[in-house]
């Protein structure tokens, strides 16, 4: 039995979970079911939430970025010490409880005036959390961590690839070692086939 990854058809919090995949070379059924369904199937997903995964021993699990690190664990992409660790852990974590929480409020804004501003709240955000980033946590020559590659470079890579973009988020260009660990991440063989044969979502 493979692994089965369930959630809409739409990058959203599952696409650094298949990300992750595709870094990994693991094979996967990417079931993308219509919203229209979801009422009905809610009630038979593990904590009534998507993402959720079936593992290959059958069971199932939910929330997005505990999923994420579990495989980032299991593929040892998470760090290669105990500090290490906590520091792409923070990394994620300020991408997935942060930064991303404020563009769903602006996705979901529907006065123009508002959303102008929510807009505004997010790149001042992000800027005063990017140049903190840049400063003392980008500690690889294009990674994050200095001992190279990890699940923080993906969740940088999501958000400044999948999200921004469609709020019109900046990453200035001040921020010379996040933006080349983004290009690090882009240039990856298994990652540039992912994107190029995942299914086009707008998000």
């Amino acid at each position: 039995m493979s692994i089965k990854l369930t959630y809409f058809n739409a990058r959203g919090v599952a696409e650094l979970i298949r990300y992750i995949f595709a870094y990994a070379g693991q094979e996967f059924e990417d079931e993308r079911i219509q919203r229209e369904s979801w009422a009905e199937r809610k009630p038979d997903a593990p904590l009534g939430s998507v993402p959720y995964v079936v593992l290959e021993s059958g069971e199932r699990y939910a929330q997005a970025t505990s999923l994420a690190r579990f495989f980032a664990d299991k593929f040892d992409i998470r760090g290669k010490t105990a500090e290490e660790k906590l520091q792409s852990d923070m990394i994620v974590d300020l991408v997935r409880t942060d930064i991303i929480p404020l563009l769903v409020k602006i996705f979901f804004e529907k006065d123009n005036e508002k959303k102008a501003a929510l807009k505004k709240e997010a790149q001042d955000k992000v800027n005063v959390w990017f140049e903190k980033v840049e400063a003392l946590y980008m500690k690889g020559e294009s990674s994050v961590l200095e001992s190279g590659f990890s699940w923080a470079d993906l969740a940088l890579f999501n958000a400044v690839n999948d999200f921004f973009p469609n709020f019109n988020i900046i990453v200035d260009e001040k921020f010379e070692k996040i933006h080349k660990t983004i290009s690090a991440v882009k240039s990856e063989p298994k990652i540039a086939e992912w994107i190029e044969k995942r299914p086009f979502s707008p998000m």
